[in-house]
């Protein structure tokens, strides 16, 4: 097989995704009609180191100017998910995952309103 082959087949070492309840990865969540805001999961993973530092930061873009929540977290064992729950009230979000200075994964969803 090609070098360039094996490389195209490897593995993502970072991935980041949001979740829904299920744990299905999703682009579209709706909120609830008696909280007006949809659960979801942040997952991030690395799938070679164990105890990466990772910055992970969301920022609701359908607002002006755009509004950013940026936290801090350290993965577990290499391989296993690191898992942020928090509430989104209905707009865009975009969630960004940095390791040491560098965005290594993105994901964006959109909240709607219940109804």
């Amino acid at each position: 097989m090609p070098v360039s082959a094996a490389v195209a087949a490897a593995p993502a070492r970072f991935t980041g995704q949001v979740t829904d309840a299920l744990r299905s990865p999703t682009h579209r969540l709706a909120a609830s009609a008696s909280t007006v805001r949809a659960a979801a999961d942040l997952v991030f993973v690395d799938a070679k180191q164990a105890h990466t530092t990772v910055r992970t930061c969301v920022r609701r873009r359908d607002v002006s100017p755009s509004t950013r929540t940026c936290f801090m977290l350290t993965t577990g064992a290499a391989g296993v998910q690191s898992v942020t729950p928090l509430s989104f009230r209905p707009g865009r979000y975009a969630v960004r995952w940095s390791v040491s200075g560098e965005v290594v994964a993105r994901w964006r969803f959109v909240v709607v309103s219940a109804g």
